[in-house]
């Protein structure tokens, strides 16, 4: 009985320090956004500062291998992309790549992103099916991704595979901004973006957005519409969770679940979302651990498909 009411009273504590949150990309970028607003949600929650640190490199590998380094008590964690990680673990793209089905503990899913497709806005073509129609013409034809360990490169291997494309990736410093930069100067055919990503170039008319794979339109870009819209049932696209080291205690681990739900709730996140037109999406410590393992068997088929499983 002392034992038991020793670990309630430690747990009634928790947090007694600030916490560390890596986001494995630099500042300024879409998933640093969501780590920066979530963080200082948090803090409301927790009443301790949730301190983000930027660990950029590996499409969040070096994140992630510091985060399964550190001790699990609850006072490190770090934003997590499944799509990554499931990339990382069959491609072999580091020694020290981690196990999403093993060396972490989801605390939930807050937001999940389109993938869709931008071309040079005086391309003849104005939708997916004059795309897919011109690529299939045009074997071998160049298009920008974000680096072979990242989802956007993923999208369009799965695109090359699912309609018999022949399309070549090219990885351009910037991520997906260096990417509408090549195709507005017709260095590559097409980019992989998300709508709100383009919508800038495309208001000056140097790109357009042909279609984006996800179930609904994004409310940041109503005129562009999906892909099963025009008859391509493709829904791909970057998801964002928050994670902590496999062996977190439950009760350590429910708190900050409860404060993560409490943050992705909130008026500042929801506001951040609808201003950015970042997609919204929840998902529980139990549902972000079924979605994991679904992508990591459909990212191992995928990469397989492809030859390239390690």
């Amino acid at each position: 009985m002392a034992f038991a009411f020793s670990g309630a009273s430690a747990l009634a504590e928790y947090p007694e320090k600030p916490l560390t949150m890596l986001v494995g990309f630099g500042a300024g970028g879409g998933t640093d956004a969501i780590g920066r607003k979530i963080a200082v949600e948090m803090e409301e929650v927790l009443g301790q500062p949730v301190v983000v640190v930027n660990k950029p490199g590996g499409g969040g590998l070096v994140s992630w291998q510091e985060l399964v380094a550190a001790e699990p008590d609850g006072y490190t964690m770090a934003i997590f992309l499944p799509l990554n990680a499931a990339i990382q673990k069959y491609l072999k793209t580091s020694e020290s790549w981690i196990d999403p089905l093993e060396d972490i503990r989801l605390l939930g899913m807050v937001n999940a992103d389109a993938w869709g497709i931008a071309v040079r806005a005086d391309q003849p073509y104005d939708d997916v099916e004059g795309f897919v129609e011109w690529a299939r013409q045009n074997p071998g034809a160049k298009v920008s991704d974000g680096g072979p360990a990242t989802a956007y490169h993923w999208a369009w291997e799965a695109l090359n595979e699912k309609y018999g494309l022949g399309l070549k990736t090219v990885t351009y410093k910037g991520g997906t901004a260096g990417g509408l930069k090549a195709v507005a100067g017709g260095e590559v055919v097409a980019a992989g973006s998300g709508a709100p990503e383009a919508s800038s170039m495309a208001r000056a008319g140097l790109v357009k957005m042909v279609g984006i794979a996800a179930e609904d339109r994004n409310p940041k870009a109503p005129d562009v519409p999906t892909f099963r819209e025009q008859g391509f049932d493709f829904i791909f696209g970057p998801s964002r969770g928050f994670a902590v080291p496999a062996g977190t205690p439950d009760d350590v681990v429910q708190v900050l679940a409860d404060a993560v739900k409490a943050a992705y709730d909130s008026k500042g996140y929801q506001s951040h979302l609808e201003k950015s037109g970042q997609g919204g999406w929840y998902l529980t410590p139990e549902e972000s651990e079924a979605y994991v393992e679904s992508v990591d068997a459909e990212f191992k088929s995928l990469i397989d498909s492809a030859g390239m499983l390690r």
